[in-house]
């Protein structure tokens, strides 16, 4: 009777296992579980960011709100400036206007500040209190969370057609990594949305791929999706360029024809969006770019570095020293260039996107004349990005275990495409030219800021790429030994 068990158990689980909809289905129970967990029991995070977020938010759905050089919940100017782009302000107030329930409950309130250790100003508490759902948000997040884990496993499953790569591989990055469930879900910033963006132009991509004949809407959809994307987190502006890169190549490996209306599917929404963006922040504030946020993450290069002298304008020197010596959240001099921004918006005499722009400048000439200090950031920040984001408190013991595989994962497949990129397909080598143009962006333009955060985004993609290139070369090496 026990072999019969034995056996019969055998044969469910290898049924399960080579089943495709039985085994996401389980990929969506195993990553769900965390998920209902961490509803119950934890609270959203707000930092200056969600802040910042939420101020842009009030301004595209039509709330009065007065100028301020500086809002010190959101470390930018309370009217926003140009600081954000509109994306996930957007998301957020879709969600607050679906939300069963309008505002924050005061327990929920209590506990982010006691969590945090500050309090929340009453300008901010007023709208969170009537009209703004944070725990709604939270759900949602947690609902993209989940989302992304499915998309990786359709990703994985369909270009290894390995089961087990795909189910172990989405849990483990996603589905049960707790940097995404107990952390970056948690937390309003746009992260979660846009992982889920880009691994859904991923999919979209690699759909299309699979075709012979391209689809026209096929191209307006991808286009969109990555103009969006960048309006979304500025670090992927190069995603509103990456579907018509991947066409374009197809083009010049002569697979597919090159045809006119292609290519205004796949640049004219991205230049909408992006361009009318541009031309928003330029009628509105004077300032003809994507985000006045530019400026600052340049400047930090130096700031953060500590080598505020590197800077030639003596003004910003003594303003930035200044500002540091009596500053009580200046923990270090990494943000002191955003904390110090009313000060230099006095004694420069400008408009905040105009001290963006100054900055920009003046960083320029501190990149020319201190290439050194520059670099030395660019490497740190490199070495930061590549390493495996830490897990929360709670999760310490696991990330020790995790630590190895989570740098494998980031940085082995960039490194064996670039080393041997005609070893790949053509679509692996796109994914990995695009990888490796955002991450020389980010490091360059925001290196000096948070480049750990930064890399979360980038985390699935890199994994994918890791495991699609490490399948690869373990296949071509079977089918070199069974020529021999």
């Amino acid at each position: 009777m026990t072999i019969v068990k034995q056996q019969i158990g055998g044969s469910l689980i290898r049924q399960v296992a080579r089943n495709p909809k039985i085994l996401l289905a389980l990929v969506i129970l195993l990553a769900s579980l965390p998920r209902i967990y961490a509803t119950f029991r934890r609270v959203p995070n707000l930092t200056p960011d969600s802040f910042s977020y939420l101020n842009l938010a009030r301004i595209l759905r039509g709330e009065q709100v007065p100028h301020l050089d500086m809002d010190q919940d959101a470390w930018a100017p309370r009217d926003d400036q140009g600081f954000r782009t509109p994306v996930y302000p957007f998301f957020l107030n879709i969600i607050f206007f679906l939300s069963p329930k309008k505002g924050t409950e005061e327990t929920i309130l209590q506990r982010i500040q006691q969590h945090k250790g500050f309090k929340i100003d009453t300008w901010h508490l007023k709208f969170l209190r009537e009209k703004e759902n944070l725990k709604s948000v939270q759900i949602v997040q947690h609902s993209l969370g989940l989302l992304s884990t499915i998309l990786l496993f359709r990703l994985l499953l369909s270009l290894t057609s390995n089961l087990f790569i795909a189910f172990a591989g989405a849990l483990l990055v996603i589905g049960w990594n707790p940097t995404w469930f107990w952390g970056y879900e948690l937390s309003v910033w746009t992260e979660t949305l846009t992982v889920t963006l880009l691994l859904t132009l991923l999919w979209e991509l690699y759909k299309l791929e699979q075709f012979q004949e391209i689809r026209l809407r096929s191209l307006w959809w991808l286009s969109l999706l990555g103009g969006l994307l960048a309006l979304t987190r500025p670090q992927f502006v190069l995603a509103a360029g990456l579907p018509f890169g991947w066409w374009l190549y197809k083009v010049i490996r002569k697979t597919t024809v090159f045809k006119w209306r292609n290519v205004v599917a796949l640049l004219l929404p991205p230049l909408i969006l992006l361009g009318g963006w541009v031309v928003r922040n330029g009628v509105r504030y004077g300032f003809w770019g994507i985000s006045t946020v530019t400026g600052f993450n340049l400047s930090m290069h130096f700031t953060a570095m500590n080598k505020i002298d590197a800077f030639e304008d003596i003004t910003l020197k003594q303003a930035l020293n200044e500002h540091l010596s009596k500053c009580s959240k200046c923990v270090n001099s990494r943000f002191v260039i955003i904390h110090a921004a009313p000060d230099l918006v006095t004694k420069w005499k400008l408009s905040f996107p105009a001290v963006s722009k100054r900055l920009e400048r003046e960083a320029f000439k501190a990149i020319i004349n201190h290439a050194d200090i520059f670099i030395k950031s660019i490497v740190k920040a490199t070495i930061t990005f590549l390493k495996p984001l830490p897990f929360p408190a709670g999760f310490k013991p696991i990330f020790i275990i995790w630590f190895p595989l989570g740098l494998l994962l980031k940085i082995a497949g960039v490194a064996l495409i670039l080393l041997m990129p005609r070893k790949f397909s053509p679509f692996i080598q796109t994914l990995a030219a695009f990888s490796v143009a955002t991450i020389l962006l980010t490091v360059i333009v925001a290196g000096g800021a948070e480049p750990d955060r930064y890399s979360f985004a980038m985390e699935p993609l890199l994994a994918l790429l890791t495991v699609m290139a490490v399948q690869s070369l373990y296949l071509g090496f079977l089918e070199g030994r069974k020529k021999k």
